[in-house]
């Protein structure tokens, strides 16, 4: 049986050995981003694009739009499609993000010029056949009808929409209704604006053989190119700091998030704030976790989260309890957070936090397709994977007295939105 009150030994911070990459540009300037290991027998390719919701006209749009690509181009049904890529024992996955949407390829080297090919044909001629574009909304409003009656995600909408504000793309508000807007020449005329060689980058890992380089050259290199039309700016408009309830008189919990704006990833108190973080809740040991789960057993779990998105963050402490325990959880939460604040973290918890947040960094970066994952995100701030070997030079030689004054800085509880779904 584990001890919890026992903390495992501190291991030393260690600097991990970073994969070198190398960039190829395509004649209509979209670039290439590889790690090559020919050790491997698979290679990852990942197509993104500058078409995630914030630049979606309707809500719902770009997730639609990206999730529609395998349901038949103009030579292949969809039918065709997945039989090719099981065929070939390749794996294809759609992320859409707030300002970039990707499609991503697993597939064996031996078959790259099927697979890559398949993959290049998703991107550039996709269709969106009416009838499994119903089928697909149908089920999408299904889901969100499931997640209207999970108080968990009731506060996690309202905490986004009163931080950054309704109309704000980062709060990601849509309705059933939305799902009700959209058409197959919406997400034509969405697909033709932002699926295209302007803003693409490809970014592949693995055994990326020259047959694989070759393939991509082929594919993608005629891919059209045109200005984007203007990109539009949005202003936040958050609440005041204070208490908002998602009232849902059946449930038998109540969720909880508290928080405000976070630190942004190129902001220059980023490593301390996420220090700090981790310290009051971002790990199993947290404060949060030994307080309020471990201590007072109010939760099964609790952590807080700095969420960074490109133009914004956002800082929340997040947690499920019984609804007649919801007030002292939140009670506890502002006690740790002023404890923090008023008290300098003790040196053996903070070498404990750093050497846990090391762990983080080296598993973040094990293995050259983790190391891709870490890169792709890195790059769409104009930064590689050098930025971790900064981020653990600024690990060592965080104080107490550092976090005392992040805390002071960026955790003030007057500054909080403070939400609760549940019943009363």
């Amino acid at each position: 049986m584990i001890n919890r009150n026992i903390a495992p030994p501190v291991s030393a911070i260690n600097r991990p050995s970073l994969w070198q990459y190398q960039k190829k540009q395509l004649a209509n300037g979209i670039e290439i981003v590889y790690l090559h290991d020919p050790a491997q027998e698979v290679f990852k390719i990942d197509v993104s694009f500058a078409a995630g919701a914030y630049y979606q006209p309707r809500p719902v749009t770009a997730s639609t739009m990206l999730n529609m690509l395998n349901e038949g181009t103009r030579r292949h049904s969809a039918e065709e499609i997945a039989e090719t890529f099981d065929y070939h024992g390749a794996y294809v996955d759609y992320n859409c993000g707030m300002h970039k949407s990707e499609i991503s390829l697993i597939s064996l080297t031996k078959y790259a010029s099927p697979t890559i090919r398949m993959l290049a044909e998703l991107v550039r001629e996709s269709v969106f056949p009416e009838k499994e574009l119903e089928t697909y909304l149908r089920n999408r409003k299904q889901q969100l009808l499931v997640d209207l009656g999970k108080t968990a995600y009731l506060a996690r909408m309202e905490f986004t929409r009163r931080i950054y504000g309704e109309e704000h793309p980062y709060a990601n508000h849509f309705t059933l209704a939305d799902f009700d807007r959209v058409t197959p020449a919406l997400l034509e005329s969405f697909y033709r604006e932002r699926v295209q060689a302007e803003g693409c980058r490809i970014l592949a890992c693995g055994n990326v053989s020259e047959a694989v380089l070759r393939e991509l050259d082929q594919c993608f290199s005629d891919m059209p190119r045109s200005p984007f039309p203007p990109e539009k700016r949005f202003e936040t408009h958050p609440s005041s700091p204070g208490r908002y309830r998602m009232e849902k008189p059946d449930a038998v919990q109540t969720s909880i998030r508290i928080g405000k704006r976070g630190v942004r990833l190129t902001d220059e108190d980023y490593t301390a704030f996420q220090l700090l973080n981790m310290v009051l809740g971002g790990y199993f040991g947290s404060r949060l976790m030994s307080n309020i789960r471990e201590e007072k057993g109010l939760t099964y779990g609790i952590a807080s989260y700095n969420v960074t998105l490109p133009l914004a963050a956002h800082w929340m402490i997040a947690a499920d309890v019984n609804a007649e325990q919801a007030e002292a959880a939140i009670d506890e939460c502002l006690k740790e957070i002023r404890r923090l604040r008023e008290e300098p973290v003790p040196e053996e918890e903070l070498e404990l936090v750093k050497s846990n947040f090391n762990g983080e960094i080296l598993r973040e970066l094990d293995g050259v397709f983790a190391q891709s994952d870490a890169l792709k995100h890195k790059l769409n701030y104009g930064l590689d994977n050098s930025f971790y070997l900064d981020i653990i030079d600024r690990i060592k030689a965080c104080t107490p007295d550092d976090l005392q004054a992040m805390a002071v800085k960026h955790l003030d509880p007057s500054e909080m939105i403070i939400v609760t779904a549940g019943k009363s």
